[in-house]
């Protein structure tokens, strides 16, 4: 299957957050709370991403409070966080959605990511991934975690369905 069917199968867009969704560093303030950095273009990637048939889905090893507001603001569909075993959770969300593994794109970082990397039908990793995540992947962006990345996968997704260009339209025919 090439890349252009590949990317019109997809029907669930899998993200992990860490090192993706943000650059995979952690800030504390003085009271332990956690603070998180979200780049507000992955956010519109992820609106444009709505406006088609394809679902999205959160799994991640961290749990806070910054990460699920950001998560619920951008009106993810599924959100799972805490969880460091992400294989049993795609498992789930497969059988959940009534689909094949090939319905799946999934952006990843780490080691961590590479069971589930290898299980669907499109793997996507961050640029400075390590080079044995990066080696999984169909595609490699080339935003680093957390300045675009997942933007930049979800438009070339778009863009390999056909469906970016008239997505786009209603941005700039304004």
């Amino acid at each position: 299957m090439n890349l252009h069917e590949r990317a019109k199968s997809i029907k669930l867009l899998v993200m992990d957050v860490d090192g993706v969704l943000t650059d995979g560093r952690l800030y504390y303030t003085e009271r332990g709370e956690e603070i998180k950095v979200f780049n507000v273009r992955d956010g519109l990637g992820i609106k444009l991403l709505q406006q088609t048939d394809i679902k999205t889905a959160v799994i991640s090893g961290r749990n806070s409070k910054p990460l699920y507001r950001r998560l619920t603001e951008l009106g993810i569909d599924e959100v799972y966080l805490g969880y460091n075993e992400k294989l049993p959770l795609l498992e789930d969300l497969i059988k959940k959605h009534l689909l094949k593994c090939e319905d799946v794109a999934f952006i990843g970082d780490d080691y961590v990511d590479i069971p589930v990397m290898k299980k669907v039908g499109f793997p996507i990793a961050v640029r400075d991934a390590p080079k044995k995540v990066r080696d999984v992947c169909l595609y490699v962006t080339k935003a680093r975690g957390g300045y675009g990345a997942v933007r930049e996968a979800i438009e070339y997704l778009l863009d390999l369905r056909g469906d970016l260009e008239n997505l786009l339209k209603t941005y700039y025919s304004l």
